[in-house]
């Protein structure tokens, strides 16, 4: 099965999806592990794993370097094993501060009423994770402070009871949905039957208005 391709890193902008699509494809070919794992001893090895491994290096080291920009080629393919390689691209743009950045987006996040609901939640979740975002009674009274008022007070509701938790906000919200498609169902149901109902002027038969009548 071909492999995705990956759009070439040209600087700190989408190192981290970079990363996990080179990681990806580096296990899919099996030699992702020679990023990770200690080579083995020249002297104590078996001839032929030290040629597998050296192998896998090789192959490792070219997957990484295609995977970068023509400009960054030139300046990291000096490093001579896999290793070394992925560590210097990672000391200039995995920095510290992406933690920050995340619980900066989820600080900012506002949820849209027009939106779905239950999506906007899953990525508030995904944006407390990116954050490494550990405290989830926090993370709850978040969402609860962010939703709209009627499903905010429920879940705030909770903390009277000994505390919320995330899962209590995707109860409250899962049921808002539920409640607002029966809702809309009802509405739907409702009209029908009007329609039904309804008696044309014009030919005194039920079903339709005036405006819409064959007969006419």
């Amino acid at each position: 099965m071909a492999s995705l391709p990956i759009k070439p890193l040209d600087g700190g902008d989408g190192y981290h999806r970079w990363k996990e699509s080179v990681l990806l494809r580096l296990r899919s070919v099996d030699v992702a592990h020679v990023l990770f794992d200690d080579p083995p001893a020249p002297a104590a090895a078996d001839p032929a794993a030290l040629k597998k491994w050296a192998r896998d290096d090789e192959v490792c080291r070219g997957h990484i370097l295609a995977a970068l920009s023509d400009r960054l080629f030139h300046d990291y393919s000096r490093h001579a094993t896999s290793r070394a390689l992925w560590q210097a691209v990672a000391r200039t743009y995995d920095l510290d501060t992406m933690g920050y950045l995340w619980r900066l987006r989820l600080d900012e996040f506002r949820f849209d009423r027009d939106a779905p609901l239950l999506d906007q939640i899953a990525q508030v979740e995904a944006l407390a994770v990116a954050a490494d975002f550990g405290n989830d009674e926090f993370l709850a009274y978040i969402l609860s402070r962010k939703l709209q008022e009627d499903i905010g007070v429920s879940v705030t509701f909770e903390k009277d009871k000994g505390g919320i938790c995330t899962e209590r906000v995707w109860e409250v919200a899962r049921e808002q949905v539920r409640r607002g498609m029966q809702q809309e169902l009802e509405t739907k149901v409702t009209m029908k039957e009007y329609q039904e109902g309804r008696v044309c002027w014009s030919c005194d038969k039920p079903g339709h208005s005036a405006r819409n009548c064959r007969a006419a």
